[in-house]
C-alpha cells in the first residue's frame, strides 16, 4: 500500500476531507510537538464530520504491556494496567472506519482507512 506523506503546514482541511471522502490512508508530517494535540483533534473532527468513526492511539502503546514481563511489581502492575486500558479503549472504539496513530517522537500522524 502506497501512503502519501503531507507536511502539516502544506495541506488544507479541505484536502484532508477530500482524502477522507475517498477512503484514503495518508500521513501528516512535521507536526510541532506543541500543536500535536490540536492537529490530532482537528483530524478526528474532520473524520467524524463525514459520519465516520475513528480510533486515536499512540504508536508503540503495546510496548507498555511488555513491562509486565519485567519481574518487579511496579512494572508488572503498570504493564497489566496498560493492557487493560488498551483493551477497554479498543472496545469503546469498536470497528472504526479510520485509525489515527500519533507518533510524537517523529512528529507525525498516520491516518489509516480500515474498512
Amino acid at each position: 500500500m502506497d501512503i502519501n506523506v503531507y507536511p502539516i503546514r502544506e495541506i488544507s482541511d479541505d484536502k484532508i476531507k477530500q482524502m477522507i471522502r475517498g477512503n484514503k490512508s495518508f500521513v501528516l508530517d512535521n507536526i510541532d510537538r506543541t500543536s500535536f494535540s490540536d492537529a490530532t483533534s482537528t483530524v478526528e473532527k474532520l473524520i467524524e464530520s463525514e459520519g465516520l468513526k475513528c480510533r486515536v492511539y499512540t504508536k508503540g502503546r503495546a510496548a507498555a504491556m511488555g513491562a509486565a514481563a519485567i519481574p518487579i511489581s511496579p512494572t508488572v502492575i503498570g504493564g497489566w494496567a496498560a493492557g487493560l486500558f488498551i483493551a477497554a479503549h479498543n472496545i469503546a472504539t469498536w470497528d472504526p472506519d479510520y485509525e489515527v496513530a500519533k507518533n510524537i517522537a517523529t512528529g507525525s500522524l498516520t491516518i489509516t482507512y480500515k474498512k
